[in-house]
């Protein structure tokens, strides 16, 4: 008897040409028909859809890396504005979380490595941040998954008004600038601030490149606190952390820059690695293989990988202030544009 339903056995020697084809035909319609959950098949995708998700990748992964933010923040609303616009398959709610979670940690999984490289971040701080970010991440995929769709749509586009504002609000009055420092760095109201401090709080970073930053490392507790809250809400609607964590670590805990952003990025990366994984093993649970957009990842993984390795080396060169007024005015967009997309025109985007 064949292994296969349907399929002829052959003998073992001697095989026939036309019969060794209709072996290899049914024996695909076999393991094709066994793919097929959740109403697609793995091997039946469009593979070439998605093309243009490789060189968006590059350009969202590198924007994302050297600004320290989530780059989820910048592909859900792809996935879920872009996509029927652009009139190709969408994704459901579940499905754009997770996967910009998964391709957020592929691309800050690249950074990860440039930067640790560069010997930037503060791993003091990482590390007692990600204690908390990690399980928080799990915790927000966990929940996300009982709250429906709607309700996350809207969240995140009020969640991305909030992140405007904090991003926006400049927080000089936490920053004291010694007068008698040179200040040979783009960002002075950062990258200068008063270095003297006692006890546990005084942190030095020795980067690869020789520069030396001195800095007092205040408020750690609240910072864990908003980076905690932050992973929460990374979980639920693949945005928050970077978010959370970045600003603070600059107007709060007087982080210079370059620190600061490879601090946040291995925070972030540490994060969205147990949600993004939370969220793809509840999408194979509740649809299989299938529910997993794989056409997506295969363009959009290289293209993160890239972006990400393209945007450490961006760091520093950038002004933080015309970074922040950019990526303000951005988050006001997608947040308008999310609430208006699923509240007043709710319909004409099939949202799921």
């Amino acid at each position: 008897m064949s292994n296969f339903p349907g399929c002829p056995r052959l003998p073992v020697a001697g095989i026939d040409t036309v019969a060794a084809h209709a072996v290899f035909g049914e024996t695909l319609k076999y393991f094709t028909s066994q793919a097929r959950v959740g109403g697609g098949y793995v091997w039946g995708m469009d593979w070439g859809v998605y093309w243009f998700m490789f060189p968006g990748c590059i350009l969202i992964a590198a924007v994302a890396t050297f600004s320290g933010i989530s780059g989820a923040a910048l592909l859900t609303p792809v996935f879920l504005i872009g996509f029927p616009l652009m009139r190709v398959p969408e994704l459901g709610t579940a499905a754009a979380i997770g996967t910009s979670l998964f391709l957020e940690a592929a691309g800050f999984g690249a950074g990860v490595f440039r930067y640790l490289r560069l010997r930037l971040a503060d791993l003091s701080a990482v590390r007692s941040l990600v204690a908390l970010t990690l399980p928080a991440g799990v915790l927000g995929a966990v929940l996300g998954e009982h709250v429906p769709g709607q309700w996350l749509r809207i969240g995140y586009g009020a969640a991305m008004l909030g992140v405007a504002w904090l991003i926006g609000s400049t927080g000089r009055k936490t920053v004291v600038r010694r007068p008698d420092r040179p200040c040979p760095c783009l960002v002075c109201e950062s990258e200068c601030s008063d270095p003297e401090c006692a006890g546990p709080d005084r942190r030095s970073v020795r980067a690869a490149d020789g520069q030396r930053y001195d800095y007092c490392a205040s408020g750690m507790g609240w910072q864990r606190v908003f980076s905690g809250a932050g992973a929460v809400l990374a979980g639920m609607i693949s945005t928050g952390v970077g978010e959370a964590t970045l600003p603070t670590l600059v107007r709060r805990s007087r982080f210079p820059v370059p620190v600061a952003a490879a601090t946040s990025t291995l925070v972030v990366a540490g994060t969205v690695v147990g949600a993004a994984a939370t969220h793809l093993i509840q999408l194979t649970a509740s649809g299989g293989l299938a529910a997993i957009p794989w056409n997506l990842i295969v363009w959009a993984v290289p293209g993160a990988v890239l972006g990400a390795l393209a945007g450490t080396r961006l760091q520093g060169r950038v002004s933080e202030k015309l970074t922040r007024r950019f990526f303000s005015l951005l988050f006001v967009g997608i947040g308008l544009a999310f609430l208006m997309a699923f509240t007043v025109f709710n319909g004409a985007f099939n949202a799921r």
